[in-house]
């Protein structure tokens, strides 16, 4: 039964009629349910097709090149308000209340909710090779900031108002620590690498339901690229495929690295950070540079 919303928030049935197709040759034609309804404009039971900028993201970065004329990330903001508006961010409070009743872990995480508020100046001061210092210079070499979060770089004062919200914030804030603790390098193609480790890790140490809901973001950001490479830049494939299942299996091995304060181990080298962390499985440092510039159309890191 489809529903419609009532003038008082409610919802109501609408009538609908279902045909079922038959007798086509071809038999995965057949048991297509086509379900009438009264509304006017596209309707689906997934929230995520309803919303035409999320069709629009998944769509174009499913399919597009890596133009020199568009940022790899340019439509990230106009994603992360339909994240925002979309996501069932109740649904992932139960789950996480669940979580917290099991995990005490999950649970001093939340309790704590650190935030970093460290500023590239900081990571200046630690010795040359550690992961501070690394970090320094990569983010000094391409002008970056520690920041990634769109919400806070449009508005400073913007605060996570949910779990959700903390989720996305602090993954950022730690995203460019995994570059380094993996030796994979910074190019578009290592970024596979981060997304198998946290995703690991999360589907290790969460509820499958509560790990993939928290993976939204990513999945959305990163996923789409798959196809994308496979389209049109087949070349970068092997390596963007190793990186994700390599990180996958150190974030299956690792202790609950998500909940890590990265911040404490800055001053160490990336070998005895990754002993601190209770980091496991790594196999030794990962060249994905051939890969990026093939996947980034002769750029390593894509703007």
């Amino acid at each position: 039964m489809t529903l419609q919303s009532n003038a008082d928030g409610g919802a109501a049935p609408l009538e609908t009629e279902e045909e079922v197709t038959s007798g086509e040759a071809v038999f995965y034609l057949n048991g297509r349910r086509k379900v009438r309804t009264q509304s006017s404009v596209l309707v689906s039971s997934s929230r995520w097709l309803n919303d035409a900028r999320v069709r629009e993201w998944t769509a174009t970065e499913s399919l597009r090149r890596n133009g020199h004329d568009y940022p790899l990330l340019y439509g990230l903001p106009t994603l992360m308000q339909a994240v925002d508006e979309v996501v069932d961010a109740d649904h992932i409070e139960r789950l996480v209340s669940e979580e917290r009743r099991r995990n005490p872990q999950f649970d001093q995480w939340l309790s704590e909710g650190f935030l970093s508020t460290y500023t590239k100046d900081d990571l200046r001061q630690y010795p040359a090779g550690s992961v501070g210092r690394q970090l320094f210079e990569y983010m000094d070499e391409f002008d970056l900031s520690p920041e990634l979060n769109s919400r806070l770089l449009a508005n400073p004062d913007w605060k996570p108002a949910n779990t959700f919200d903390f989720w996305n914030l602090r993954m950022g804030q730690t995203h460019d620590c995994y570059h380094i603790l993996g030796e994979i390098g910074f190019g578009s193609v290592a970024e596979y690498f981060i997304t198998g480790v946290v995703t690991g890790n999360a589907f290790r140490h969460l509820s499958p339901e509560l790990a993939g809901a928290l993976m939204t973001t990513n999945t959305l950001i990163m996923f789409p690229w798959m196809t994308r490479t496979m389209l049109h830049y087949p070349g970068a494939w092997p390596t963007l495929w190793h990186n994700l299942s390599y990180g996958y299996s150190i974030g299956q091995q690792s202790d609950m690295l998500f909940t890590a304060k990265f911040e404490d181990i800055l001053h160490l080298p990336p070998a005895e950070a990754r002993e601190v962390l209770g980091w496991r499985g790594f196999t030794g440092p990962t060249d994905s540079r051939e890969a990026s510039l093939i996947f980034g159309e002769g750029r390593e890191i894509i703007p």
